[in-house]
């Protein structure tokens, strides 16, 4: 199981909230120094793009394609499915 997809459900199931998250960071920022980019603001918007594209294939493929800044202006920023696919496909075209 994924980072993302884990944080996510235990945020549901087990009501994991800010500090456990937190914790989480400080846990993988000691035990694996060499490791980047698991910051808690990071690991919360790795559940917020697990939640956003876990259930849309045509966007799952898309997403792919583009580095981590662009999805994350665009799964942040964007209130649908239809205009997360219209900006995801215009980041892809002038890619």
């Amino acid at each position: 199981m994924r980072v993302r997809e884990t944080i996510s459900r235990k945020v549901q199931e087990e009501a994991w909230g800010k500090g456990v998250v937190n914790e989480l960071a400080h846990y993988i920022a000691r035990n694996a120094p060499d490791v980047k980019g698991f910051s808690d603001k990071n690991l919360w918007r790795m559940k917020q793009f697990y939640e956003t594209y876990r259930d849309s294939e045509k966007l799952s493929s898309l997403v792919r394609e583009l580095s981590w800044t662009h999805n994350t202006a665009i799964f942040s920023l964007c209130k649908s499915d239809k205009e997360r696919e219209f900006y995801l496909r215009l980041c892809i075209a002038d890619h």
